[in-house]
């Protein structure tokens, strides 16, 4: 036999033994598995965490349910293990499984349902991860997944939605691609943002919602919803400055955290999931209305509607049904030390027009890895490639609702009665909105001792924008449509972005008989970096030409802005018995953006937090857990980048030689909004768990108030604005939310639940430059202000009681005021020439309500409706007056005198409106597909569901025309009403609109499959 064969042979029983150890080692202990299901309905539930705990610790080893509610945990070593099965809105349940070497356990759980659930682990705000009872202030948890199968939702907006109460979602325009802002608890600030800061897996983002070339009423292409709803495990808000000290200068207006899935040891589990459906503008033949003009034969008014014009001429809608679709894939798994979440995903949505359109590719993914007992490294990194076309530009000659809006019949020989071009040019006019974006961050946690552990997050969100706004060259006969645009106009900016997070915090953890006490130090530092390049092309020799080189005249420019933040805290923690604990807290901060003679901003926290039902004497009938909390702390918002510089601006001077003119003086002594909040409240189970209830109380001062103040031509050359720290306001608020189980069999049942809450706030002092100031106006027109006394932006007009019959202002009868600093109607008559403004109503909703309910068939079917809506302020259609100033529509008709005299005097008010309002928001049924069924697939779990979004206005609280002298409203004139009364433009303070696309109503078609 010769060496080689030798050396073959001689290597196989070494390989043997090899591959026998291995498959030993494999093979080496056993598996549970089992069902999880609703404790009173019998449901099978999916999402639910079932891991092994170790002397009362949650280890990783463990899997997620699927939809059929069934899980399968491999490698748990032999002997007494202990199970726990966990998801959000039912409490834990532990179970001991005896486990044998390669057999098969069984482990079912029955949860019930417990909205109150204090043992539910939180991130958001606290310095590490903490249980919700020992933390005294609001931290609201969604359940990602349980809202998907539910409502629909696709995108984080509509996860967010109206589900707490105090946070109210702004509506978003009718374009696909476009979002909506969060409002946390209201406004506070007279001129900064009032958006909450986002968080991803502990690393800051961009949220914005205006990004890209603007749209009609400030929209734009939303950064918050680039995250998969799918990818989402689950969302924590925190709502104020009680709350949020430990993120410093940027929290007052509340924190977004938004938790991404991970991995659970065990084998592969794969998920698909499709959605199809469309989406429409309800009944927009009926809300276009009817135009009016003077017939010129008759010369009387006549009226027509040009939405069933164009379908009575042949040419169709001017909206159609767009398709929405999307397709995702993620695999989940791996071992105790290693552990993987990979998924990928790709949507295709049309708008209500086919040239608004959105198609996203996602990926993702996030590893988890031990390589030793006390070092766990956690690493996630989500792109996303984004191609956006809008339909809305800011200039309104090619947006197809402002040529609805604006229409005439006087038009129809050259646009075919659109107000200013024809529809089939709309479509040739490009808004583009593409993003590259990646997010990225690793989070180190190190344990050197059982009592002392370290943790640091580091991560990036980059994200690269291409933007465009192209207006090609028309032909001969349709360029006037388009004025000097119609000779061909390219727009294009290059923007990258980064968010940059470094988070370190250590935690030391030691007790003291009854007493556990944990000490936290972190340093953080924050750095947001923005950089573009923009150029501009005009009039191009011919239409295929669309290159800003290829234009006549081009300009340049280019832009950067950074903001940093540095900021440390220190916190204490104090527990007693595990049911009474005390957090005190520090933060201090240095910002960018302060002025130079202004060192730092300090913020502290005090809370308290008591689970009163555990105390051994505590008796309540009915009432199974009541938990006490308390919180105070302090957080800031931050003034604009360049506000404390001094500034100049580039010319070129005499000779063509270039020189600089003062464009901004600066404030050295500027420094950060400082917002104080107090709130207190309690959560409690009653009736053996069948009800849920919470309360929250909150009061709220916030001082250095920053407001830009047009300076006095006494300081000469500088003819900008300053921006001052100038005013102090005060906020307040209720917030109340509900759960009810009303029937609960083993073929029925039916949940409840409400989320309520109220906001007001007064601004209290405006120490501005000028002695005596009484006020600062709120955009254009004066009539939204920031009055001593009054609330943030609160709308300010005459109020005509009489007129003559001619509509002359002269003769005309006001109402002259009473009350609080004469602004408050009621008055004495006065001359509407002298006539004061009065209040007429808040901008900005102060309540907000919704109703929930679930109803479960046979464990099997569930049934699923919301209704919400907010109100209590007043809106401006800005249309009405834009159609009068046209000469047009209402105007020629409406002969009331009243309205004379307002079209001369105040031309918004017979725009404004009552804003309330409460929608049909989901509606929904969704199948879980039984699981002799499912095995025929080989599946573990499958899901069919459908669900409608914002199928009807159920109320408004907008009436018609009034001229009596009750103190009614004036609220839209003859068919001059809101397209949809929840419209609003973006902006922190925004109070009206012009001709924004109305949010859509949308069904879509979910199917799941879980291997």
């Amino acid at each position: 036999m010769s060496k080689r064969g030798v050396t073959k042979w001689s290597l196989l029983p070494i390989l043997a033994l090899l591959c026998a150890g291995t498959a030993a080692a494999q093979g080496s202990g056993g598996t549970i598995s089992g069902q999880v299901t609703d404790s009173s309905t019998q449901r099978p539930l999916g999402g639910v965490e079932v891991f092994v705990v170790v002397n009362g610790t949650p280890t990783t080893k463990g899997a997620r349910t699927a939809e059929g509610g069934r899980y399968t945990i491999s490698d748990v070593p032999a002997g007494s293990v202990t199970l726990r099965a966990r998801l959000v809105g039912y409490a834990p349940k532990d179970q001991v499984v005896a486990v044998s070497d390669g057999q098969t356990a069984t482990a079912n759980f029955s949860l019930a349902q417990r909205l109150t659930v204090l043992d539910q682990v939180v991130v958001t705000g606290t310095g590490g991860a903490v249980e919700r009872r020992s933390v005294g202030n609001v931290i609201e948890s969604i359940n990602a997944n349980e809202v998907i199968q539910q409502s629909g939702a696709r995108s984080v907006e509509q996860l967010i939605g109206a589900r707490t109460p105090g946070v109210i979602v702004l509506p978003p325009t009718g374009q696909v691609g476009t979002g909506a802002q969060l409002r946390v608890r209201a406004v506070s600030s007279l001129s900064l943002s009032t958006d909450p800061i986002i968080y991803i897996d502990g690393v800051r983002m961009d949220g914005d919602v205006s990004r890209g070339p603007t749209q009609r009423g400030g929209a734009g292409a939303s950064r918050l919803n680039d995250i998969p709803p799918e990818d989402i495990e689950s969302i924590e808000i925190i709502k104020g400055p009680a709350a949020s000290t430990l993120y410093g200068t940027e929290a007052s207006n509340g924190v977004v955290q938004i938790i991404t899935k991970r991995g659970r040891s065990g084998v592969a589990k794969w998920d698909f999931s499709t959605r199809q459906g469309t989406n429409w503008l309800q009944n927009p033949e009926g809300r276009a209305g009817l135009l009016w003009y003077i017939d010129t034969t008759t010369k009387q008014p006549a009226s027509f509607n040009l939405y069933k014009y164009q379908i009575d001429q042949g040419k169709g809608p001017v909206f159609t049904n767009g398709s929405n679709q999307g397709y995702q894939m993620a695999v989940s798994g791996g071992t105790d030390a290693n552990r993987y979440y990979l998924s990928t995903g790709y949507d295709h949505d049309v708008g209500v027009v086919d040239w608004n359109w959105d198609r996203k590719f996602t990926i993702r993914a996030n590893l988890d890895a031990q390589p030793m007992n006390k070092l766990r490294i956690q690493a996630n990194v989500g792109h996303i490639r984004d191609r956006l076309r809008l339909a809305q530009p800011g200039g309104i000659n090619p947006d197809p609702f402002s040529n609805l809006v604006w229409g005439r019949f006087s038009l129809i020989p050259r646009t075919g009665g659109f107000g200013f071009a024809p529809r089939d040019l709309w479509g040739t006019v490009q808004n583009r909105a593409d993003a590259d974006r990646t997010t990225s961050s690793i989070t180190t946690m190190y344990e050197p001792w059982s009592w002392f552990t370290h943790r640091l997050v580091a991560g990036l969100d980059y994200d690269s924008e291409n933007n465009y706004e192209l207006w090609p060259r028309q032909l001969p006969a349709n360029q006037t449509f388009y004025g000097t645009q119609g000779l061909g106009f390219k727009n294009a900016a290059r923007v990258s972005r980064s968010f940059l997070t470094l988070d370190y915090s250590a935690n030391a953890k030691y007790s003291y008989r009854f007493l556990d006490l944990t000490s936290t130090f972190g340093l953080q530092h924050y750095r947001t970096e923005s950089s573009s390049i923009s150029a501009t092309g005009n009039t191009f020799a011919a239409a295929p030409l669309t290159t800003i080189g290829n234009g006549a005249t081009t300009t340049g420019n280019e832009a950067y802005v950074a903001n940093a933040t540095v900021g440390l805290f220190v916190q204490q923690q104090l527990a007693w018995r595990n049911r009474v604990f005390l957090t005190g807290a520090i933060r201090g901060d240095d910002n960018s953006s302060f002025g130079k003679d202004y060192e730092a901003a300090y913020y502290p926290k005090l809370s308290a937090s008591w689970v009163i039902s555990e105390e051994p004497w505590f008796s309540l009938p009915f009432v199974n857990s009541l938990r006490l909390r308390s919180a105070f702390g302090a957080a800031g918002t931050q003034p604009g980048t360049f506000d404390a510089l001094r500034l100049y601006s580039s010319i070129v001077g005499a000779a063509n030689a270039p020189g600089i003119v003062p464009n901004s003086p600066g404030n050295p002594a500027l420094k950060p909004e400082t917002s104080k909040e107090f709130e207190l409240g309690f959560e409690t189970s009653v009736l053996n768990n069948r009800a849920d209830f919470s309360y929250t109380y909150y009061g709220r001062n916030i001082t250095d108030q920053i407001v830009s103040v047009p300076l006095p031509p006494s300081q000469g050359g500088w003819l900008q604005s300053q921006t001052l720290n100038i005013g102090r306001s005060k906020a307040w608020g209720q917030e109340f939310a509900a759960n009810v189980r009303a029937f609960q069999g083993r073929r029925v049942s039916w949940e409840l639940g409400s989320e309520i809450s109220t906001n007001g706030n007064r601004i209290l002092t405006l120490n501005g430059p000028v002695p005596g100031t009484k006020f600062f106006t709120v955009g254009g027109g004066g009539q939204a202000q920031n009055r001593l006394g009054w609330s943030i932006a609160d709308i300010f007009m005459i109020k005509v009681r009489s007129a003559p019959a001619n509509g002359s202002v002269t003769g005309a009868i006001c109402d002259g005021g009473t009350g609080k600093d004469g602004l408050e109607q009621g008055g004495a008559d006065v001359p509407c020439a002298t006539a004061p403004r009065l209040f007429w109503g808040h901008t900005q909703p102060t309540w907000q309500l919704g109703f929930h309910s679930t109803v479960t068939l046979w464990n099997n079917l569930s049934l699923y409706a919301r209704v919400d809506g907010n109100g209590g302020n007043v809106q401006s259609n800005t249309e009405i007056r834009a159609l009068h100033n046209q000469g047009s529509s209402q105007g020629v008709v409406m002969k009331d005198p009243i309205l004379a005299v307002y079209r001369s005097l105040e031309a918004d008010a017979p725009g404004t409106y009552k804003a309330g309002f409460m929608k049909l928001r989901e509606l929904s049924a969704t199948y879980t597909v039984p699981g002799r069924f499912v095995s025929r697939l080989r599946a573990s779990g499958a899901t069919v569901s459908v669900a409608g979004r914002n199928l009807s206005t159920l109320w408004t609280a907008q009436h018609g025309w009034k001229t009596s002298r009750d103190g009614e409203i004036y609220t839209g004139i003859a068919d001059g009403h809101s397209w949809d009364p929840e419209l609003r433009a973006v902006g922190s303070l925004s109070n009206g609109f012009q001709t924004i696309m109305p949010p859509t109503s949308s069904f879509v078609t979910t199917f799941r499959l879980n291997f």
